[in-house]
């Protein structure tokens, strides 16, 4: 079965092929603009119980979204359904795949993205939750406070990381512990025994400091 990213990608494709709006789109789902457009750019993740109302608006099959093979023996019981019955085996499929793809992780964690903040990570209870959609090698989720590395990561958004203490390579974007002065997401470049903190938003200076008071916690990893 597809994960809910696969899913929404081929739902993507098939609105711009058919040359639909998302406005036209929201009305045959009976869902607002606003959500669609939040599961297209990946700020909200897609409702995978909301498949067979997409496949009927985009005329798809709903198993080809979900990736359900049409030899596979669950299909031609499918098929001898009543709708309502229908309805309540992709519910239960589609909840199935959640959880399959489901990882725990922890998170509650904030780190900044403009000027470091104290401690090593901020205002906030360490906890271990499950998200589904988790990145292959990723160890912690965590909030951007800041603006600094906006528009690829805006602040309130949140990030995943996979921790190790050396970047692979420069230009890297990365969470790193500055010595007396805070925690912070930047990319980093190493230079002569010293290590430049790089914005993407150009409002913000780079930040320069001697190697031996930089510790890296992990990099970012971008989906």
């Amino acid at each position: 079965m597809r994960t809910s990213k696969e899913i929404l990608e081929i739902i993507t494709n098939s609105r711009k092929e058919r040359n639909l709006s998302l406005s036209e789109l929201a009305r045959l789902t009976g869902l607002s603009k606003a959500a669609l457009s939040r599961y297209e750019n990946g700020s909200r993740e897609f409702p995978v119980n909301k498949t067979e109302e997409f496949a009927k608006a985009l005329s798809l099959d709903p198993r080809y979204l979900l990736g359900i093979e049409s030899n596979d023996d669950i299909s031609s019981i499918y098929d001898e359904l009543e709708p309502l019955r229908k309805k309540r085996v992709y519910n239960f499929a589609a909840s199935q795949l959640k959880e399959q793809n489901s990882k725990a992780i922890r998170s509650g964690r904030s780190t900044a993205a403009g000027a470091p903040i104290d401690g090593d990570y901020q205002d906030a209870q360490e906890e271990i939750v499950v998200r589904s959609e988790v990145p292959r090698g990723a160890d912690e989720v965590v909030t951007i406070a800041g603006d600094s590395m906006e528009p690829l990561l805006k602040q309130g958004s949140q990030a995943f990381v996979h921790y190790q203490p050396v970047p692979d390579d420069d230009g890297q974007i990365v969470i790193v512990s500055i010595n007396d002065v805070g925690v912070t997401c930047k990319k980093i470049y190493r230079e002569d025994g010293k290590i430049r903190l790089k914005s993407i938003n150009e409002k913000y200076e780079d930040m320069v400091f001697p190697a031996s008071d930089v510790r890296i916690i992990g990099k970012v990893i971008m989906k």
